[in-house]
């Protein structure tokens, strides 16, 4: 390898760990709050932080005991829709679930709750919650059947690419668009059983749900895109050797 193509290597390896310049193709601008802006392989980046001792790796705790019990309260959402037909009852279930969610994680912050396990299990009960209410809401007639495999095919392209981060060291990008979708489909889902179970102004919640659950849909599909194509750029931009190859290097001084 030439001395100035050594140097330019050298540069962009620098560019990627600030977080400044061009990588993967785009702009990535200064790191915010500590945080780089695009997924970079390991030892390119700032020093990795040192793990919270404010975290513990104790399994009973409140906020993990409230993250089990949503697990546990799902199945009975889904039965009070589609066997018990009992939308008010989901309802409240519902919403059960969802300030149990924003308690959690109030109680473990303040305190001083914070543990591994409930860095596991808040995540596994959301994506539980997000997979079994939309096929439950098809089965009922309350949304189309279509939503749901849009739904799921989205899910399984993203899991399908992960491997190509994951050989390559990085981590794949969370985008405000992808948070942005899940938000508008989680506030569907009571205003449709609000519209279903006939409450008070159930017509306008209707009508409210409807909208949040497309504008969500179509949010989740554009933020799929956007992934599907920041995995593409990975893998014409950082070839597995070179990803490797880096790596090895930095950790050798390089």
């Amino acid at each position: 390898m030439s001395a100035a193509r050594e140097g330019r290597r050298e540069t962009d390896l620098r560019e990627w760990r600030t977080g400044e310049g061009r990588v993967l193709g785009a702009r990535i601008p200064p790191p915010r709050g500590g945080h780089l802006s695009a997924a970079v392989p390991p030892g390119l980046g700032p020093e990795s932080p040192r793990r919270d001792p404010r975290v513990s790796d104790r399994f009973w705790t409140l906020p993990n005991a409230i993250s089990l019990g949503r697990i546990a309260l799902i199945p009975v959402l889904i039965v009070s829709i589609l066997v018990w037909d009992d939308a008010m009852l989901a309802l409240w279930l519902l919403g059960v679930l969802v300030v149990s969610d924003w308690l959690d994680g109030k109680i473990a912050r303040l305190w001083n709750m914070r543990s591994t396990w409930g860095e596991r299990l808040d995540p596994i009960a959301d994506r539980i919650l997000v997979a079994a209410v939309p096929v439950a809401f098809a089965l009922a007639g309350f949304i189309p059947a279509s939503i749901v495999v849009v739904l799921v095919a989205r899910d399984l392209l993203l899991v399908a690419t992960l491997p190509v981060y994951r050989r390559r060291g990085l981590d794949p990008e969370v985008t405000y668009l992808g948070k942005a979708a899940t938000f508008a489909l989680f506030w569907s889902f009571p205003l449709l059983l609000a519209g279903h179970a006939g409450a008070p102004g159930g017509e306008v919640f209707q009508i409210i749900g409807e909208a949040c659950l497309y504008w969500g849909v179509g949010l989740y599909v554009w933020s799929g895109g956007i992934y599907l194509w920041q995995a593409r750029n990975i893998v014409r931009a950082v070839p597995l050797r070179r990803a490797r190859s880096a790596a090895v290097g930095r950790s050798d001084g390089v």
